[in-house]
């Protein structure tokens, strides 16, 4: 299974294909100096495979490198931060 994630500005989010297929999201809002990650949704055809916190993951690393914080309103991303907490660092609250 090859997955892929890009960040699709216009739709405002970012989208997980795999093996060519989309089968999820991880939408957000954008504000001044940070990125509020508000809803994650997989494909029931996938769900179960750990494809959140793929998605989870890429996120946040990309906020991370483009120098921004990370809101987390979304409850599977804020389960995903609880479990890697070296990403504490980078959510501030809403």
């Amino acid at each position: 299974m090859s997955h892929d994630i890009r960040n699709d500005t216009s739709r405002n989010r970012y989208v997980l294909s795999v093996d060519g297929t989309e089968v999820g999201y991880l939408s957000y809002i954008p504000f001044t100096g940070a990125i509020d990650l508000e809803h994650t949704s997989i494909a029931e055809s996938h769900a179960g495979q750990g494809l959140v916190g793929v998605l989870a993951r890429h996120a946040l690393d990309d906020i991370r490198a483009r120098g921004f914080k990370a809101m987390v309103t979304c409850p599977a991303v804020e389960s995903f931060v609880a479990k890697n907490p070296d990403y504490a660092d980078l959510v501030v609250e809403p």
